[in-house]
């Protein structure tokens, strides 16, 4: 046996036992491992005044079905916090819908009442994975992750629309702020006195005009929701300067100071 035959030879033992680790890896990985994801869209579905339902689509990419609950809850904010509470204004149809991998499911919101002419009308849809039961051949412990996705709804009564949400800052969402608290337990609370829920995005205090990147921000990007007539708190960072200013985005338009009530 010549020395590249010796080689050869040696080696298959080797492969061999690679192949086998790898092969016993590939039993141990779980079937459902790409299960608890999914795309809803749109992230931000509204009932308009001459409409009665509106379309929320749910779609598996993953590679196993997967099973979901669909429910409505009123939603409020009260004492600077969001509330929720049962509901019958909203349905959500189907409740469950079991999806197959690569394919999509359509849930009607439909209005059961009229809306109060004039008013806007806050509900979160909160779509929760249901936890599959583990195939009875798996051996050893199974692990089950719940997913759980939570999205705005906004519904309109005559004489209100959604594009009025898109108006200037300072018309339908009329906004202040003021610092509340003192030492590491300050907050920032801002009452929303208008007619229109406020979408924030980007709040950031600034010590004059409107700033170009200079702000110290409590919070980048989607800040959160004050909802038409309430008032929302949110803790601030130990160490936050005091400032003159706040400005924010407000429903997607342009970047703006928000007035200052009284401390």
């Amino acid at each position: 046996m010549n020395k590249a035959q010796t080689t050869r030879s040696g080696l298959i033992p080797i492969l061999l036992l690679i192949l086998a680790i790898v092969l016993l890896v590939a039993e141990a990985r779980p079937a459902a491992a790409q299960a608890g994801s999914i795309l809803i869209w749109p992230v931000d579905p509204v009932i308009e005044a001459d409409a009665r339902a509106t379309a929320l689509w749910l779609e598996n990419p993953g590679k196993a079905p997967i099973t979901l609950q669909v429910r409505i809850y009123a939603w409020s904010q009260d004492g600077g916090k969001n509330a929720y509470a049962p509901q019958e204004t909203i349905l959500g149809t189907p409740p469950i819908v079991t999806i197959a991998p690569g394919a999509k499911q359509l849930v009607r919101l439909t209005r059961t009442m009229p809306t109060p002419v004039g008013r806007e009308q806050a509900f979160r849809v909160v779509v929760d994975e249901i936890p599959t039961a583990s195939p009875a051949s798996t051996g050893g412990a199974a692990v089950s992750f719940r997913m759980r996705y939570s999205l705005p709804l906004f519904v309109y009564g005559a004489g209100m629309a959604h594009s009025a949400a898109k108006a200037p800052a300072g018309t339908d969402h009329q906004l202040a702020w003021r610092i509340v608290g003192s030492g590491n337990e300050r907050q920032l609370e801002i009452r929303n006195m208008g007619v229109i829920h406020a979408r924030l995005t980007d709040v950031g205090f600034a010590g004059g005009a409107v700033p170009a990147g200079d702000d110290t921000p409590p919070g980048k990007g989607l800040f959160g929701y004050v909802l038409a007539g309430a008032t929302m708190r949110w803790p601030l960072p130990a160490g936050t300067p005091a400032a003159s200013a706040l400005v924010a985005v407000v429903n997607g338009g342009p970047r703006a100071r928000l007035e200052r009530l009284p401390d």
